[in-house]
């Protein structure tokens, strides 16, 4: 049998990286804050009398540049802390010790990891000068750490990691590595224990498999379909079917003669097609009773105004009735 391989990490050059990121947020900080602040007095100072230094114009220009060089810095502090957690990610090397119903897996295509490790850019109104102190504490945490974020309830994301990979591809989520010729028995144990499963919505044949495999092993509060990518979700709503049709008997003799499998809704239009922006999460599906499924879009044209918290609370609204169908149907039995 095949062995996994897994990735070499650097634990001390990753906790060197992350002081490094720190040092650069302190530093880049402080220097955006002072720049800022005396950028908003140069024209009163420099007209004052008794000034002699240099004109105004010159002294506005080199408090831009130094601004410019504290802004880089807090770009690189985010850019180094993440580079920092996947050296320290936590990688699980056997599933054997995870308890039932104590972790939430993440089932994904490999392809999805790089746009997953992605920081969330900055709100358009977000700027050094006007908001400096957003600019300073704006977070570094990627998308699949927001995502292990929105679920810790139900316990640590662990996911799959792509099998030869040097490194993690991803610190938010634990992972774990199997060999590339024999995955499906441990993955359908996983599902089989897990308290929510999590299935990124991918045309890939692993990816159709492991949705029909849920489908096969589990009941349908335990399953949320997260679309991050609407043609790639067009193409895994096409694959599902064809995929369900290949075990229709089993699944019906398990649901029930009349029982279909599920067609999965399609995504709405943006309210503004033309929006500059867009949300990385563009939906979740959680399925009721005979895998009946719900959508929760997440729409960031349909968000009036720029403000962070106005954005954060449409969000959160549209997240709350995934969270609340889960923590009603994956409640641990006493």
């Amino acid at each position: 049998m095949e062995k996994a391989s897994f990735p070499v990490q650097r634990k001390a050059l990753g906790w060197s990286l992350r002081v490094t990121g720190w040092i650069l947020r302190l530093a880049g900080g402080l220097t955006v804050l002072v720049s800022v602040q005396r950028l908003r007095t140069a024209g009163s100072r420099t007209n004052m009398p008794g000034y002699h230094g240099p004109p105004w114009y010159v002294e506005m220009l080199t408090l831009a540049g130094i601004m410019a060089v504290g802004i880089a810095a807090l770009v690189t502090s985010l850019i180094v802390g993440r580079r920092a957690r996947v050296h320290t990610a936590h990688v699980i090397t056997s599933v054997a010790g995870l308890i039932p119903g104590s972790y939430v897996l993440y089932l994904r295509p490999f392809t999805q990891d790089l746009a997953a490790s992605g920081i969330a850019p900055a709100p358009e109104n977000d700027n050094a000068f006007s908001n400096p102190v957003r600019t300073i504490t704006r977070s570094g945490r990627t998308y699949e750490e927001r995502l292990g974020r929105m679920f810790r309830k139900f316990g640590p994301l662990i996911a799959i990691g792509r099998p030869g990979e040097p490194l993690p591809g991803g610190s938010g989520a634990r992972r774990t590595y199997l060999p590339l010729n024999d995955w499906k028995d441990t993955v359908g144990e996983l599902i089989d224990n897990a308290r929510v499963v999590i299935l990124g919505a991918g045309p890939g044949p692993g990816t159709v498999w492991e949705y029909v495999e849920i489908m096969r092993r589990r009941d349908p509060s335990r399953l949320v379909v997260l679309v991050t990518d609407r043609e790639e979700y067009q193409r895994f709503k096409t694959s599902t079917i064809a995929e369900a049709e290949g075990v229709l008997f089993e699944l019906k003799r398990k649901y029930g003669d009349f029982w279909q499998p599920p067609i999965l809704p399609d995504l709405p239009d943006p309210v503004n097609p033309k929006a500059a922006r867009a949300f990385y999460f563009k939906a979740m599906i959680y399925f009721t009773e005979g895998w009946e499924p719900h959508l929760a879009h997440f729409d960031r044209s349909a968000v009036k105004g720029t403000h962070r918290r106005r954005i954060d609370k449409y969000f959160a609204e549209r997240l709350r009735p995934v969270m609340t169908h889960i923590s009603q149907g994956t409640r641990p039995s006493v």
